[in-house]
């Protein structure tokens, strides 16, 4: 009888346990549009969102990683830094104060960022380029 009372207060406890658990990632993978000097770079691209404390990181999954995003979302939601590799032939890196330009609006999640960016095209990438972009991501 002793043994009957201690599983079930064994499963109880596992079952409210796993109740309790912290929940998945509020930040799964999601997608993101992006244009770069105002050409499609193709269909919505995967990305993966988190977020440490009021900095958001988004970037695509996996290596290599094609872009990279940081947001300050302390006070006003500000770009930190935006990062391309090879993402629709371009190449090229934002960050703030000292490349390019950029801004960003929206917040929870949805974030439209637009701006200049650094950089080279495949097709040419001896030719140093200032490109515009805008990146909407529904993190």
């Amino acid at each position: 009888m002793d043994n009957r009372l201690v599983a079930t207060v064994a499963v109880g406890l596992a079952a409210a346990a796993a109740g309790c658990s912290p929940p998945p990632a509020a930040l799964g993978a999601t997608t993101a549009k992006v244009t770069i000097d105002g050409k499609s770079t193709g269909d919505a691209h995967t990305v993966v969102c988190s977020q440490t404390g009021w900095m958001w990181n988004i970037k695509t999954p996996g290596e290599p990683t094609r872009l990279t995003a940081f947001l300050n979302t302390d006070g006003e939601v500000s770009v930190q830094s935006v990062d391309f590799r090879d993402l629709g032939g371009f190449t090229g890196t934002f960050w703030q104060g000292r490349v390019g330009e950029a801004e960003v609006t929206g917040h929870g999640g949805k974030f439209t960022i637009t701006g200049s960016a650094d950089g080279s095209f495949k097709d040419n990438p001896s030719n140093a380029v200032t490109a515009t972009f805008r990146i909407e991501a529904n993190c």
